[in-house]
């Protein structure tokens, strides 16, 4: 990433995908590893589409996919124990 100023103000999808990561890990509803990973690669492409190098279409998209993959696992990460189908 480049050192360059923001051209765009913020995509509202981003702002409210990281603060709906935010808000499950304060209820401890998040699971370690996408509470790390989400919240950074949401806080990566906030940048790189205020720097105008990210389409905001392809910005909503990986919200739906941050927040989806977030809410498919479950927060408790024993789940390495059960059988997997």
């Amino acid at each position: 990433m480049t050192n360059a100023r923001p051209t765009r103000a913020s995509l509202p999808v981003l702002e409210a995908a990281i603060s709906t990561l935010r808000a499950r890990r304060e209820r401890g509803d998040l699971r370690a590893e996408i509470e790390v990973a989400g919240l950074a690669v949401l806080h990566l492409a906030a940048r790189a589409y205020a720097l105008g190098l990210y389409p905001p279409s392809d910005a909503r998209m990986l919200c739906q996919l941050v927040l989806g993959l977030a809410e498919a696992l479950p927060s408790c990460s024993d789940d390495r124990r059960e059988v997997r189908a």
